[in-house]
């Protein structure tokens, strides 16, 4: 079975291949690229995947699905959202990590949580990047404005459970 996200980027790139067919231009410098990014990927993907399956058996299936399960309620979106904030990786391991909590029982609300505090906090983005590049009072600046966020999406992940049925992250 193929996943929505896989048709959609196939059909983006069957769209790209033919504008750059039609444009009758040189494929080698595209080819060397996309080589190139290829290379750089499959390693850090099974790096990622290894590293996701060790969390796994490193931390109780019943732990995370005390902490950050249906049964936690509100108190799992804070843990959820620290946990997003140290997790020092980009999308690769963390949605690996993701996926880990949600096969353990975390809740759909946690797993929103989770997403959303990675997603603003990454400590990696924020040591590499931002404090060098932009300075502490603009990470002051940004890290204010945005610090409820993570629980914000975390409440309305649970009451838009509770009114509708998404069903379960799919877990394969």
């Amino acid at each position: 079975m193929m996943s929505i996200g896989i048709v959609i980027l196939t059909i983006c790139l069957l769209v790209l291949v033919s504008l750059a067919l039609r444009r009758r231009e040189d494929p080698g410098p595209v080819v060397r690229r996309m080589l190139e990014q290829f290379s750089k990927l499959i390693p850090r993907m099974l790096c990622a995947l290894v590293a996701a399956g060790f969390i796994a058996q490193l931390i109780p299936q019943q732990a995370i699905a005390a902490l950050l399960g249906e049964e936690a309620g509100i108190v799992a979106l804070p843990i959820a959202a620290l946990s997003g904030l140290i997790v020092p990786a980009g999308p690769v391991i963390a949605f690996a990590i993701a996926a880990v909590f949600a096969k353990s029982g975390a809740s759909a609300a946690a797993l929103v949580t989770f997403i959303t505090s990675w997603t603003l906090f990454a400590t990696h983005r924020i040591l590499i990047y931002e404090l060098p590049l932009l300075g502490p009072s603009f990470l002051r600046l940004r890290a204010t404005s945005v610090l409820l966020m993570p629980f914000a999406a975390g409440v309305l992940a649970m009451l838009i459970g509770l009114m509708t049925s998404y069903g379960t992250p799919i877990i394969h």
